[in-house]
């Protein structure tokens, strides 16, 4: 669908780190005096025992830089370099924004994903909109959902209509268009999530509580993490995160601070208060370049299925002691695993529990998070080695056909 260009608006200007930062000085000088700043200076011994007790009026302030490690340094261009690609999304059924640092629902960020326009977020941050219509009408729209914030080259927020494109409601990803200008544009990289590695220091950049282009930073803290999103869906192979994140950070980039790249969009956070508790779990950017390109492409995911329906934990645990694998409650008749695998079902003796799933091919499979992360790295079409337990416990391996979930 072609739009109008939209009206854009100008907000306020952002707050540059480049501006100059003094240092105060004391008419007499601790004795860890900034040796460092002395040296810079080219001072002499003489000079710099007179500096200690000059007026501070007097004396010389540093640049920004001059004041940072060269650690700090590359973090701070990162940040420049990276802070343009991230985008506020607002609903656009919102009745004004909410005041900075509430916990506003229809509020959160997003990534630019290319120079035509396409955004990416999460499902949920505008989630109750789209579930009110659906997502089939939703492509159907000639009217924006959300309001884009992007930043300019002089740093200056313009406002652009955002309109659907598609979404991925179970994995929790969702496709804006603006038709903004260009050279406004600037796409993040997304780089290979498969390559991370615990322990490695990442950045997350969102608008916190309406706070915008706010950085925060951490290190991996585990992979493929299995969590239950604000979707009410299954997400495996997930980062977990000790950046701090909060209500706003949704769709927001979180950034391998050694490359720059994006390794995971934020979606998620443990919490008994509602607030970070820095317990943060993100979707690897592998699955969202796999998810998003469809999207962009097809408009909708086609993703790849056993023909199988898993057990939910409490069935699975009282049919028996069953502490690792994915029990089977029911098999898609003439799907791809009818035959040869076998779920749950009542038998003379009583019920008996479905095969249980081990392995997929070399993925060990202790829940049904490690089986959608496997799943998810697969085709239509692929021939996958299923190891189960069968219901004496003796494992077996199918092989099966991946068809369409």
């Amino acid at each position: 669908t072609t739009h109008s260009n939209p009206k854009r608006h100008v907000g306020q200007r952002l707050p540059s780190r480049k501006s100059v930062v003094t240092r105060s000085y004391s008419k007499v000088l601790p004795i860890d005096v900034d040796i460092g700043f002395i040296k810079r200076a080219g001072l002499s011994t003489l000079a710099a025992g007179l500096l200690l007790f000059a007026n501070p009026s007097d004396v010389p302030r540093a640049e920004s830089s001059s004041l940072l490690s060269p650690e700090d340094e590359r973090i701070a261009d990162m940040y420049d370099r990276v802070n343009p690609s991230v985008v506020n999304i607002f609903d656009a059924a919102m009745t004004g924004r909410g005041p900075v640092g509430s916990n506003s629902p229809g509020n959160g960020s997003g990534i630019i994903y290319s120079r035509e326009g396409y955004i990416v977020t999460n499902y949920h941050v505008l989630g109750k909109l789209i579930d009110s219509v659906g997502i089939e009408k939703a492509k159907s729209l000639t009217t924006p959902i959300s309001k884009v914030l992007i930043l300019d080259k002089n740093e200056l927020q313009e406002s652009f209509d955002g309109y659907f494109v598609a979404a991925d409601k179970p994995r929790d990803l969702l496709v804006l268009k603006v038709n903004a200008p260009p050279e406004i544009l600037q796409p993040a990289t997304f780089g290979d999530s498969s390559a991370t590695r615990v322990g490695q220091s990442i950045l997350s950049i969102g608008n916190p509580f309406g706070f915008e282009h706010s950085m925060s930073k951490g290190i991996i803290s585990a992979k493929n993490r299995g969590f239950q999103s604000y979707t009410d869906s299954v997400i495996g192979g997930a980062l977990q995160i000790d950046a701090a994140t909060n209500p706003g950070n949704s769709g927001g980039p979180v950034i391998s601070a050694s490359t720059g790249e994006v390794v995971g969009v934020n979606a998620a956070i443990f919490t008994n208060t509602g607030d970070s508790v820095r317990v943060g779990f993100a979707i690897p950017s592998n699955t969202v370049k796999n998810v998003v390109d469809q999207l962009i492409a097809n408009g909708q995911v086609i993703r790849p299925s056993i023909g199988i329906t898993p057990a939910p934990a409490t069935i699975a645990k009282s049919l028996g002691t069953i502490t690792d694998g994915v029990m089977i409650q029911t098999v898609q008749p003439n799907g791809p695993s009818d035959g040869k695998l076998f779920g749950t079902r009542r038998e003379i003796t009583g019920v008996q529990r479905g095969d249980i799933i081990i392995k997929l091919n070399d993925s060990i499979i202790h829940n049904i998070f490690d089986l959608s992360s496997a799943l998810d790295q697969l085709s239509i079409g692929d021939s996958v080695a299923v190891t189960v337990l069968g219901t004496g416990g003796e494992p077996r391996t199918e092989t099966i056909t991946l068809a369409h979930e």
